[in-house]
C-alpha cells in the first residue's frame, strides 16, 4: 500500500535497529509472533516480552530458557509502558489495533501484523550469512516478491560469505587506526576472486593473511611511526 502525504508517495527509510538491553513487546503467541521472536532474541532486547494466553512451543521453551518473560493472559492497556517498540502479532486484526493505539498514545514504533495503517515500521525479509544480513523489502506492495528476491539471494550467497565477512573484520581490526587510509576501492580489488575462492576451500587462515599481505603493506608501519 503507497502511503501519501499531499499527493506524494513516500518510501519506507532502511535501517537496522539497536535492540540490545531494550524491552520491546510482542502481543501474541502464534506462528506471526513465533518468527517474531526468532528475529528477536538474538538482538539481545532485555526484557522481550511475550503477551498471550497460549503460546507456541518454541516461545514456551525460550520463555523456560528465560530468553523471554511470557505473560500468560490476553494484552490490556498498559502493557506497553516502558516499551522501545512493540509488535501487534495476535490473528486479530481488532485486537492488533488496540495495541497499536495504546502504542501511538506513548509515541512507541508498532508494527502490527497485515495492517499497514497501523504500523510505523515494517519487518523486511531478511537473508542472514554469519553476521552477514541483507534486508529486502518492497515497500510493503509485494511480500511475494520480496520473498522471491530473498530465495534468488539465498542460492546467489551461499553460507561461505558468513566466512569472507569474518576475514574482512579480522584484518580490518588488525590494521587498527591504518585502516582509514585505505581507500575503499583498494578494499574492493583486495575482495578478488582469488581470496574467495581461498574462503570457499575453507582455508580462512590463509585468506586472512593474504587480504592482510595486500592491504597492510607500508601503511601499518606507517602509522606505527607517526
Amino acid at each position: 500500500m503507497a502511503r501519501t502525504h499531499a499527493d506524494k508517495i513516500y518510501d519506507y527509510y532502511p535501517a537496522f535497529l539497536d535492540l540490545c538491553r531494550k524491552k520491546v513487546v510482542v502481543v501474541g503467541g502464534g506462528e506471526i509472533a513465533t518468527g517474531k521472536v526468532r528475529g528477536l532474541i538474538p538482538c539481545g532486547p532485555d526484557p522481550l516480552v511475550v503477551i498471550a494466553p497460549e503460546v507456541s512451543d518454541y516461545i514456551r521453551e525460550k520463555a523456560i530458557e528465560g530468553a523471554l518473560t511470557w505473560i500468560q493472559r490476553e494484552y490490556t492497556y498498559g502493557d506497553l509502558e516502558g516499551a522501545y517498540i512493540c509488535f501487534a502479532a495476535t490473528d486479530d486484526k481488532s485486537a492488533n489495533a488496540k495495541v497499536a493505539k495504546e502504542a501511538r498514545e506513548r509515541n512507541i514504533p508498532v508494527l502490527a501484523v497485515d495492517d499497514i495503517p497501523n504500523c510505523d515500521f515494517i519487518a523486511p525479509a531478511v537473508v542472514r550469512r554469519g553476521r552477514l544480513v541483507i534486508a529486502i523489502s518492497t515497500n510493503a506492495l509485494s511480500p511475494a516478491i520480496a520473498s522471491h528476491v530473498r530465495r534468488k539471494i539465498e542460492r546467489d550467497f551461499p553460507p561461505h560469505w558468513a566466512h569472507l565477512l569474518e576475514v574482512a573484520a579480522t584484518v580490518r581490526e588488525r590494521l587498527g587506526p591504518a585502516r582509514f587510509t585505505i581507500d575503499p576501492e583498494e578494499w574492493q580489488r583486495a575482495l578478488d576472486d582469488d581470496l574467495k575462492s581461498l574462503v570457499w576451500e575453507g582455508k580462512v587462515d590463509e585468506a586472512t593473511e593474504l587480504l592482510w599481505s595486500r592491504l597492510a603493506s607500508d601503511k601499518v608501519e606507517l602509522e606505527a611511526r607517526a
